[in-house]
């Protein structure tokens, strides 16, 4: 979850927002679970627009690839980790290559660009096989 402040509201915004939504300075991320950094395409009558969206949870993710695929196109689709996750002592981001799960468990293994893996939310599983759902792949 993102936690924001009324003190972070961005002002005067009216005339670039659609009904419904606010602007924000600011917004925290507690260091408790990965995040989702996604780049997507939307066409609207031949014009390409780029959106940069926040996504705050793995089970996010998958509701939300279910419900835009035929508006828009991902183009890129990077994980932001934290220091347990990823085995250093702060967040990073990286391109993901594929997130699949595991039906049985729920357990996740997300596959970076560089080659690196990372599970979640055992950062060690104990059955390392049978990730059959895939959530994502480039």
């Amino acid at each position: 979850m993102f936690v924001s402040d009324s003190k972070a509201q961005a002002r005067g915004l009216a005339p670039l927002l659609e009904p419904g939504q606010q602007g924000w300075h600011v917004m925290l991320k507690p260091q408790i679970s990965p995040w989702f950094h996604a780049t997507v395409i939307r066409s609207d009558d031949g014009f390409e627009t780029r959106h940069v969206v926040l996504i705050d949870s793995l089970p996010t993710l998958s509701y939300w690839i279910e419900q835009v695929e035929c508006e828009i196109r991902l183009e890129s689709l990077q994980l932001v980790s934290p220091g347990w996750l990823n085995g250093n002592q702060s967040w990073e981001m990286d391109v993901l290559r594929e997130i699949v799960q595991n039906p049985q468990t729920g357990e996740t293994r997300m596959s970076l660009q560089d080659g690196r893996v990372m599970y979640f939310p055992d950062v060690s599983p104990i059955n390392r096989e049978d990730y059959s759902r895939v959530l994502y792949r480039l």
